[in-house]
């Protein structure tokens, strides 16, 4: 069993692996960047530092976890998204919107999502794509197909709305430096998200809208 599998078999709750979990989401947030020693992390777990060697199999497992947990909440979110009884557009602009809440509750979930895909292990970026990308992405898709059918979204390939959509939060999310130049600002601000969540979730609506959909949506 390798050690990210070894993490994964550890999941059950546990008061010091939970410690360890919250006190790296929270020296991530207060520093604004994922590169935080195992020292500090467990410093301010108040636990010794071979319990993360114990709990998750090292620094990658710990990532690995605190990645899941996260994507968790948000899958939840879009299961219930997807049952609602709401049309295919007011679940679109409610999924992209409910991701960009996703990434402002957790600042560092984007970079870390994509530092996992980019720079870990082969089965670090299998399970990143079994538990985060795939769902995510398959309800994206079922949400368009289902207006393509009903004839409320044009024809689009979900695969480069995803695209369009990940890009649009990598620059805000995860490019500091254009940040800083764009919007002259270093960190973000509830209000900053929100009016991206919002405008991103339009125009990302309004871009799939059919013809017909659109001229109702001009005549109300």
């Amino acid at each position: 069993m390798t050690r990210i599998a070894v993490s994964e078999a550890k999941r059950a709750p546990n008061k010091t692996r939970m410690r360890i979990i919250e006190a790296a989401r929270e020296l991530m947030i207060e520093h604004d960047h994922l590169d935080i020693s195992i020292a500090e992390i467990t410093e301010r777990a108040e636990a010794n530092i071979a319990a993360v060697s114990y709990h998750f199999g090292g620094r990658e497992g710990l990532m690995v976890s605190i990645a899941r947990a996260d994507a968790d909440e948000l899958i939840a979110d879009m299961d219930r998204l997807l049952a609602a009884s709401m049309s295919p557009d007011q679940k679109l602009y409610a999924h992209v919107l409910g991701v960009v809440r996703a990434y402002q509750r957790r600042p560092y979930l984007h970079r870390l999502l994509h530092k996992l895909l980019r720079e870990g292990s082969s089965e670090t970026a299998t399970l990143v794509g079994e538990f985060f990308v795939r769902p995510v992405y398959n309800a994206r898709r079922a949400i368009l197909d289902d207006g393509m059918a009903q004839g409320c979204f044009r024809a689009v390939d979900p695969f480069l709305v995803a695209h369009a959509l990940e890009g649009a939060c990598a620059q805000i999310f995860t490019s500091a430096a254009s940040r800083a130049v764009v919007l002259g600002i270093d960190r973000l601000d509830c209000e900053m998200v929100e009016r991206f969540g919002r405008s991103t979730a339009e125009l990302v609506v309004r871009g799939v809208l059919s013809p017909q959909a659109l001229a109702t949506r001009g005549n109300s």
